[in-house]
């Protein structure tokens, strides 16, 4: 009973690459989104994998069909937290969060960069606009 990966290294690291160019606040969010959900994820799975549980077995267990749970672990559906406790109990899991505050330079810096980006882009198109 292994459970595959279905996303590979590669393909993870090209898809945070592109997280990383993102410029709206919007797309930050879904950026962190995405972490989040990872980091829940990856652990669940390897939990999983630790003791010869598959994706078939969990979605039985937590009574939803292996396609979606595939679709979540994919990352094509959101985690969301009633599958996640259903999850945790499933699998008599106890997850740990801890929280500290960014530092205000970590909290600035992608905004700092959008008003980087517009003054570049404005340098560049004043004199092609006069």
């Amino acid at each position: 009973m292994n459970m595959k990966s279905s996303i590979n290294k590669e393909e993870i690291k090209n898809r945070l690459q592109s997280l990383k160019s993102s410029k709206t606040e919007e797309e930050l969010i879904e950026h962190e989104s995405l972490i989040l959900q990872a980091n829940y994820l990856s652990e669940i799975e390897r939990i999983s994998k630790e003791n010869g549980f598959s994706r078939k077995d969990l979605a039985k267990k937590i009574n939803t069909s292996p396609s979606y749970l595939t679709q979540v672990f994919r990352g094509d559906k959101p985690l969301n937290f009633s599958t996640l406790a259903k999850i945790k109990r499933a699998l008599n899991l106890k997850f740990e969060v801890t929280a500290s505050v960014q530092c205000k330079e970590d909290i600035l810096a992608p905004l700092k960069k959008q008003v980087q980006i517009k003054k570049s882009a404005s340098s560049i198109l004043k004199p092609v606009l006069e």
